[in-house]
């Protein structure tokens, strides 16, 4: 485990301690009822949550080098079961948010548009993009738009980001981030991995902002405490993305439908 990053051991911590609360969520009880899977595979996932639980360390420095492969297979075992408990919604929350994000895409390039013909130029191509809509099953060209314009701002605000209201594990993660996105910043092949770089730095800032907040009343503070951790999970599976896919294929791990 010493060749993997400092990050990448923050964040396999904070994914475990996510999947474990997700798992918890939904209860045994109603998991169960799932015709979709086999009762040894459900109780098999809460028994893994339980005891994985008791072995987190609270720093990655004060994990034993043979708690990674067992906490990765441990993730692996709860996601399958994961993966078919909340795969029907999260493929309407991901549908919802594809439209939502073209919706704001559309009027993000319509406002550009108008600014451009205040200042006497018709940019016919912004006018276009706002107003068409994307064939079914491909990419919306208004939201690649859209992120390119935004490309520059989201870029220095990630690496100006105020690290004050973030854990340790969320900074180490987002320091990782900004490099990454240092490096492929230049290599527009890569556009679109920056963009999710980008937009999870955004999530993270705001989040975290809100739960550190004290004139709010805690029990908002906590659940933007959680949606934090949630935005640093996201964060970090962009940003270790190969490091975990070695990781799982060196213990013989097929990929699953929640991996990236």
């Amino acid at each position: 485990m010493t060749s993997f990053s400092d990050g990448f051991r923050h964040y396999l911590l904070i994914l475990a301690q996510s999947v474990i609360e997700e798992l918890t969520d939904i209860g045994l009880a109603l998991a169960a009822q799932d015709e979709r899977l086999d009762d040894h595979e459900v109780d098999r996932a809460f028994f893994t949550a339980r005891a994985l639980r008791r072995r987190l360390p609270p720093h990655p420095d004060k994990a034993p080098d043979e708690l990674w492969p067992d906490l990765m297979r441990a993730v692996h075992t709860m996601r399958r079961v994961l993966d078919v408990l909340e795969g029907d919604t999260f493929e309407l929350v991901a549908e919802e948010a594809r439209k939502t994000t073209s919706r704001i895409a559309r009027n993000d390039l319509e406002k550009a548009f108008e600014a451009k013909k205040a200042e006497g130029e018709i940019d016919f191509r912004l006018h276009s993009l706002s107003r068409t809509a994307p064939k079914e099953g491909e990419p919306d060209a208004a939201v690649e738009e859209s992120f390119r314009l935004k490309r520059a701002n989201r870029f220095h605000m990630l690496l100006d980001m105020d690290l004050q209201s973030l854990k340790e594990n969320e900074r180490a993660i987002v320091a990782d981030a900004q490099q990454l996105a240092r490096d492929i910043l230049p290599q527009e092949h890569k556009a679109r991995r920056l963009d999710g770089l980008l937009t999870m730095s955004i999530v993270l800032r705001e989040t975290a902002g809100v739960r550190l907040n004290t004139a709010i009343p805690e029990i908002i503070r906590e659940k933007f405490d959680r949606m934090t951790q949630k935005a640093a999970m996201a964060l970090g599976a962009i940003v270790y993305i190969e490091e975990y896919q070695g990781f799982k294929q060196s213990l013989g791990l097929k990929p699953l439908a929640s991996d990236l």
